[in-house]
């Protein structure tokens, strides 16, 4: 008898091995979140299997700004990042063996709110002076995209950098929305769909919005790449099979995002880091008046590259900087 019950236990086992579906190769992928809308694609990827579609399992790390993920992949604690195009170049301009493979977004991607409080004191950015604006983490080496973007808006508005206190805050709902609430800062270089719902519920009023992609360009004199993928050197040169299908599984995943609604977009999501049913409407209302803010691929459009090298340089606070060329570290797909 005792026979038995160990020959159907081996086949009983044996069974649901076969049975259990198969497990794909395992990428990890450091990005700012959980939530961001900047970087929904990657959240999208997962939603409808665009992975798994590619004998992938992508699973996800979350840190409260690029240069800390783009740390992370280069310490070997992720395989991929998806960061801002310009602190890909700062971590270049740091000497870090990283390349940018693809483009995920072709706009700024940038909320600038201002605390409801301070309403009535402080209408232009150039009214900033002298207090606190938040902006995502960075490195003792490393700025964030999202301040040298709100440099540049406080350049553009007759302020320097030491006009203003920079404080670093994170680039997820919870901590966007305690910094406000604990009037830690006065303004935040801020995201969507946070942004949105800080000033519904009265948090936040918006001083300049680089979501829609038209806003952006006047803002920041032409098209800014914001949501970039990186990974190390090593992994593109030594596994570019790998490379490949990543490549792919968001390829997938920008093509479904041009066929289906922002309705659509909004519903698959719920239920994946950082979204929930409460967020539909609001994540839909963004999606449909920010509408071409993802492109249809990830192959670099050059103009905008372009348009963010010179962006970058422009902005740049040293010289190694200054001079980067984004040619030394954007690539194509391995093979093309």
């Amino acid at each position: 008898m005792k026979r038995s019950i160990g020959f159907f236990s081996v086949l009983l086992t044996l069974w649901m091995i076969l049975l259990a579906p198969a497990r794909g190769e395992t990428i990890v992928l450091a990005v700012p979140g959980p939530g961001n809308l900047a970087f929904l694609p990657v959240y999208l990827a997962k939603a409808i299997a665009a992975d798994q579609a590619e004998g992938l399992e992508l699973k996800l790390r979350f840190f409260n700004g690029g240069p800390l993920a783009i740390r992370d992949l280069a310490t070997n604690n992720s395989d991929f990042a998806a960061v801002g195009l310009t602190a890909i170049a700062e971590a270049r301009a740091d000497r870090l063996p990283v390349f940018a493979i693809g483009q995920l977004g072709q706009s700024a991607m940038f909320v600038f709110l201002l605390r409801a409080d301070l309403k009535d004191q402080v209408k232009t950015i150039a009214q900033l002076k002298g207090r606190r604006v938040g902006t995502p983490v960075g490195t003792s080496s490393q700025r964030p995209m999202g301040q040298v973007i709100a440099e540049h808006l406080l350049e553009n508005a007759g302020l320097r950098p030491g006009d203003v206190q920079f404080v670093p805050t994170g680039l997820n709902r919870k901590s966007q929305s305690a910094a406000f609430s604990s009037a830690t800062v006065d303004a935040i270089m801020g995201d969507e769909p946070f942004a949105s719902e800080m000033v519904a519920k009265g948090q936040a009023v918006i001083l300049a919005d680089m979501y829609p992609t038209m806003q952006s360009r006047e803002l920041l004199g032409g098209t800014i790449v914001r949501a970039a993928l990186a990974t190390r050197e090593d992994i593109y040169e030594q596994h570019p099979d790998t490379v490949k299908k990543i490549m792919r599984m968001f390829d997938r995943t920008l093509q479904w995002m041009s066929v289906h609604s922002a309705q659509e977009t909004a519903s698959i999501l719920e239920g994946q880091p950082g979204f929930t049913s409460q967020q539909r409407n609001t994540l839909s209302d963004i999606l449909q008046r920010s509408h071409g803010m993802y492109p249809i691929n990830s192959t670099w459009d050059t103009q905008a590259v372009a348009k963010t090298e010179q962006f970058f340089r422009k902005n740049s606070t040293d010289s190694a900087a200054s001079r980067l060329s984004f040619a030394d570290f954007i690539r194509n797909v391995p093979g093309d």
